[in-house]
């Protein structure tokens, strides 16, 4: 079968986005004043948060009374959230941790139906032909923008519920050895960063030269 990423095999269906999941934009900004995060807020994903097809704590979070009054907008496990300003075509997989956090003005909600999985929906959405799709069907000269209903017509092709999971399976280690990847590199980072003013001043390192004569 001829899709938009190509052909792919004659068991896999195609369905528009639009009828795989419900698609939410997040509030405005006048509803949302978020914050920097303080004790008891409820946290507020932006597309600055999405790595590596993950959500990492971001520096926005809103008070718990306005919390209360933005409940339809609340995040569970499996939704997809993406962009849909700025840089589009990225998006991360809401896990356990991010429960309960609310999705921001610059984010789309993708609440998946039984058809697809949210994590599958993950990677269809990093193909190459898919992100091409989505910025050719953007707006905004300077600012790229999407919104509900041109998202709710993106094809998407459907394989049966074993080869998602096979095709998520082996797509997700990589995002896992992406991720300690990361976490070492961070780790080396501030390794380099604490070391340097010690090699640049007299204190005694372990297996270093001096540099001074008798």
């Amino acid at each position: 079968m001829n899709s938009l990423i190509g052909k792919v095999p004659d068991g896999w269906s195609q369905a528009a986005l639009g009828d795989l999941c419900e698609i939410l934009p997040g509030p405005s900004g006048d509803r949302m004043p978020s914050r920097a995060p303080e004790p008891g807020d409820v946290p507020v994903v932006a597309p600055r948060d999405f790595r590596d097809n993950r959500i990492v704590r971001g520096n926005s979070a809103v008070p718990p009374g306005v919390a209360k009054n933005l409940g339809r907008y609340r995040l569970a496990i499996g939704d997809v959230v993406c962009a849909r300003t700025g840089e589009l075509g990225r998006q991360a997989l809401v896990g356990p941790e991010q429960e309960g956090w609310l999705v921001g003005t610059a984010c789309l909600r993708l609440r998946v139906f039984e058809r697809v999985s949210g994590s599958f929906l993950i990677y269809y959405l990093g193909h190459p032909s898919v992100r091409t799709w989505i910025l050719a069907n953007s707006s905004g000269s300077v600012i790229r923008s999407l919104n509900k209903e041109t998202l709710r017509s993106l094809p998407v092709v459907c394989p049966p519920a074993r080869e998602q999971e096979e095709i998520v399976g082996i797509l997700c280690a990589l995002d896992r050895k992406i991720a300690i990847h990361a976490e070492i590199g961070m780790a080396t980072s501030r390794l380099r960063d604490s070391l340097l003013p010690m090699l640049m001043s007299d204190e005694n390192i372990p297996g270093r030269s001096s540099g001074h004569t008798a």
